[in-house]
């Protein structure tokens, strides 16, 4: 089984990099280059690594996006093989493990019973949270590779075949599957669910967003985010991989090739659309809303109008990941693995750290003033940024050391 997990992800991996190739072949067939990252940057904050956890294999080179999972103060992780850790994030204790042996496919949710992945056999799969027990396991029409959502009564997933499922929570029954109608060709990534006790919004690869009342599946809202156009199933794709955020009554996302779009979260109708790509998940915080485009640029957005605030360009084309607010600072990874830390209300580079060479995977999280981050080969890197008082002592510490 394992083998063929392999060629299966090496089938898609390679296919990756095909677009990959194309995405950043422009106009006379120029291939864009990475922008070099500055050699001779000084780190303008004091950003330090406070501790370093092995959490099992990680994602086994197959470009997983294996997100953790936080709930009453504690990390849950799981690698590739099924190697779940549980961490308490205040110092980086391992706290008990079990290897479950399961392929996994996608990245940990769960609700205050149960913890929820999928498995590369194509299976939703619930575990007790307190001693890693099986509850249940439900079929599914094949993997998914975004983390599974829970509200406590159910468990919603999305499949990598354009599918959504929406299950009992403690029984694993199906309650109803929505089938969307999928392109030929994709992006290989689905965003996560958004649920509340009412309704699942989501979107597909088709371009659209739903949103669906929850006991009986059926669609209150749809929304179209992009629409393809084009000759070739390249230029057509618009594929919405990243997750959509909410504040207060309004829902902001965006698609690749298309626009980053402004809705009315209960009737799903536009406020504004801007024309933007990406196929990361957006971030809000300190009153704006933040965007790594597919280009690799970064950007805050006011939320009420769609017009920019800032833009950065100093990371064109190094495939960023989604931006995190943290403290006062904007932060993202790129394909080299370097974190990068943004003054966050003006786009200034602040900080850059490598939490590890084989790169970052999943969403970040926070735990008080530490910001955990995941890595590639299989680690929970934790940072804090230290300012004022603090910071002024810890630099004169450093020097006295010297």
């Amino acid at each position: 089984m394992l083998l063929s997990l392999y060629k299966q992800s090496y089938v898609r991996l390679v296919i990756i990099g095909m677009l990959a190739g194309l995405f950043t072949a422009c106009s006379g067939n120029k291939v864009n280059q990475p922008t070099e990252l500055d050699p001779n940057f000084k780190d303008k904050v004091l950003v330090e690594r406070l501790w370093k956890r092995s959490i099992g294999d990680g994602d086994l080179a197959l470009n997983l996006e294996l997100s953790s999972f936080m709930f009453d103060g504690m990390i849950y992780s799981i690698d590739g093989l099924g190697y779940l850790t549980v961490l308490d994030p205040a110092q980086g204790k391992i706290l008990w493990d079990k290897a479950l042996e399961i392929n996994v496919s996608g990245g940990l949710g769960g609700d205050a019973k149960h913890l929820y992945f999928s498995s590369f056999d194509g299976e939703l799969i619930a575990i007790d949270r307190h001693t890693a027990s099986e509850v249940w396991r439900a079929k599914l029409s094949s993997e998914a590779i975004s983390e599974p959502v829970s509200n406590g009564n159910l468990v919603a997933v999305q499949t990598v075949d354009g599918k959504l499922f929406n299950f009992g929570a403690n029984d694993g029954i199906l309650r109803w599957r929505y089938d969307s109608i999928g392109p030929l060709l994709s992006l290989r990534g689905t965003p996560r669910p958004i649920m509340s006790q009412r309704y699942t919004l989501t979107s597909f690869a088709n371009g659209e967003m739903l949103a669906f009342d929850n006991q009986s599946g059926e669609i209150y809202w749809k929304a179209i985010l992009a629409t393809p156009v084009g000759r070739t199933e390249l230029e057509r794709l618009v594929d919405p991989d990243g997750q959509a955020v909410i504040d207060g009554d309004t829902l902001y996302t965006i698609a690749y090739q298309g626009k980053l779009v402004s809705l009315d979260v209960s009737t799903g109708a536009e406020k504004w659309s801007k024309s933007y790509s990406s196929f990361n998940s957006l971030a809000f915080g300190f009153g704006n809303l933040y965007v790594t485009t597919s280009d690799g640029e970064v950007l805050a957005i006011n939320p009420k109008s769609g017009t920019e605030i800032w833009r950065n360009e100093d990371f064109k084309f190094r495939r960023l990941s989604a931006p995190f607010v943290y403290q006062q600072t904007l932060a993202f990874a790129d394909m080299d693995g370097y974190l990068h830390f943004l003054e966050i209300s003006n786009g200034e580079q602040l900080a850059r750290k490598l939490p590890d060479d084989d790169g970052v995977m999943g969403d970040f999280l926070t735990f008080e003033d530490q910001l955990l981050v995941t890595t590639r080969s299989g680690h929970i890197v934790a940072y804090k940024l230290f300012s004022g008082e603090e910071y002024l002592r810890r630099s004169i510490e450093r020097k006295l050391a010297r």
